[in-house]
């Protein structure tokens, strides 16, 4: 079995150990350098069974169908991340090549990073970083959370660590989730939380089941008070971001966050915070990927994939 590990990271995600008993379960191929799929010769040569670890900093979040299907005898693709967006899993399943995702190694680091997010816009520190760090006890006068009403949507393990979170800072927490329930917090329709939260979270899979989720007439009904918040990737499939942006320019809306590859504040207009995708990168997450990227390899040249994304 050839296995091709494509990843710029791997001194953050592996140890020298870690790699060396991988070697014990195929004939190992680790692509540091980021170059094109066409330059990466060996990829295509032989038929021996083969399979793919790609980590997205490699391709730039995309793995294309032409490529995948250049590939021969590809017996499976092993993610480096949660998120499957940025391949076409319904076409891998239907060649019979099993996708599978890490789950569960960033929830902390996640929810943590956005709860700084959202204190940050309730401060208004976006506009107070891009008015220099002058401060102007007007422009720059934010809010506080405790008392106020957290609405998570999707529960969970982000979903739920952010709650958690919430929580301890004295806000009464709602929810909205599909199947999951927490006596802790209180389960709401997803109208009323958008209509009735001062903060608003978003953690859920963006997929074909969530998409446009949260339709314009729902974010219309946001407080003009609340913060909106979004750990969900690829946007475009879930919300209307644009309508958002426009929502705070026009102070309809108090404050917007999410990620983004490119781009830190000074970007949009308003209380913004369209900060760089490091939600995820802490060093205990950072240790976990890598422990659970290399269990889904090593398990996928036994034939197991435990984690295969449905």
């Amino acid at each position: 079995m050839k296995l091709f590990i494509l990843t710029p990271n791997a001194n953050s995600l592996f140890t020298p150990e870690q790699l060396e008993s991988l070697k014990a379960t195929g004939d190992v191929h680790l692509i540091t350098e980021i170059k094109p799929f066409g330059e990466i010769t060996e990829l295509y040569e032989g038929d021996e069974g083969r399979i793919v670890a790609i980590d997205p900093d490699f391709s730039d979040w995309s793995f294309s169908n032409e490529v995948i299907d250049k590939i021969p005898n590809l017996k499976a693709i092993c993610l480096q991340t949660t998120s499957f967006s940025w391949i076409d899993v319904e076409h891998c399943k239907e060649k019979g090549i099993p996708v599978t995702n890490l789950r569960g190694f960033s929830s902390m680091a996640v929810a943590e990073w956005h709860t700084m997010v959202t204190l940050a816009l309730a401060r208004r520190l976006p506009i107070v970083a891009k008015d220099g760090w002058h401060g102007d006890y007007d422009r720059h006068r934010g809010i506080e959370l405790r008392g106020k009403k957290a609405g998570i949507v999707g529960l969970g393990r982000i979903g739920t660590a952010f709650a958690e979170n919430m929580a301890g800072i004295g806000m009464d927490v709602q929810y909205w989730s599909r199947s999951a329930r927490d006596e802790r917090f209180t389960s709401v329709s997803l109208e009323d939380l958008i209509k009735t939260s001062d903060v608003v979270f978003l953690a859920f899979a963006a997929n074909d089941e969530t998409r446009k989720l949260l339709t314009d007439e729902l974010l219309q009904s946001l407080k003009p008070s609340a913060i909106f918040v979004s750990a969900v990737g690829a946007a475009e499939r879930v919300y209307n971001q644009d309508l958002l942006l426009e929502m705070v320019k026009t102070n309809k809306l108090y404050g917007l966050g999410y990620e983004q590859e490119k781009g830190m504040f000074g970007m949009r207009e308003g209380n913004v915070w369209d900060g760089p995708a490091l939600g995820w990168c802490t060093d205990e997450s950072m240790s976990k990927n890598g422990v659970q990227w290399i269990e889904a390899i090593v398990a996928a040249t036994k034939g197991e994939y435990p984690t295969e994304i449905q």
